[in-house]
């Protein structure tokens, strides 16, 4: 038995479990051909073309276009079997990143309104630390406008998200199932 302990042994069983399971119901997909759809609008064109321009410095070819909307066809098949598989679930990674880009929709879709002069004077004197000049002393509105207007903004989008979140955080109950207390050692050395 020890030579199931061998990495190799262990992955040549955990591929031929995988291969029995696939055999067995199909694939990640046992879809009819042509039963999904994934529909590139106008806009998504737009995008890959507009990415790629970016990073290229150029307007892409017929041919490269092509190749981009095959990649992301690609990606979007794969996403989409991954997570019928349940492969995105229990995934810190995947948890970050999705949670991330729900943080940043939270953020970005906040409205702020234009604030008052009143308004940044005083964020101004309550984050003073943020905005002092280098021989200490605090500068007036109109020398830090607009860095004082940015983090007025950048704050009042948190406060929003944080808003946000705290109304999806209700329609949640949370359970916390502690661990058992481990039993007291009865090993004696």
């Amino acid at each position: 038995m020890k030579w199931l302990r061998e990495p190799l042994v262990q992955f040549l069983l955990l591929g031929a479990t995988l291969f029995a399971i696939f055999a067995i119901w199909g694939g990640p997909s046992t879809a009819p051909a042509g039963q999904y759809r994934i529909v590139l609008a106008p806009g998504m064109v737009d995008n890959l073309a507009v990415s790629f321009q970016r990073s290229e410095n150029r307007v892409p070819t017929d041919k490269e276009m092509d190749a981009l909307v095959a990649d992301y066809v690609r990606e979007e098949i794969l996403n989409r079997e991954a997570r019928a598989l349940g492969l995105d679930q229990d995934d810190p990674q995947i948890r970050r990143q999705l949670s991330g880009k729900m943080e940043y929709f939270l953020e970005d879709s906040a409205t702020v309104p234009q604030p008052t002069d009143e308004q940044l004077t005083t964020y101004l004197q309550k984050n003073a630390v943020t905005f002092r000049k280098p021989d200490g002393t605090l500068p007036t509105l109109a020398e830090a406008h607009d860095a004082v207007l940015a983090a007025w903004q950048a704050d009042q989008r948190r406060q929003t998200a944080n808003a946000a979140y705290e109304k999806l955080r209700a329609r949640y109950t949370v359970v916390v199932e502690k661990p058992a207390t481990p039993a007291a050692s009865t090993d004696k050395k």
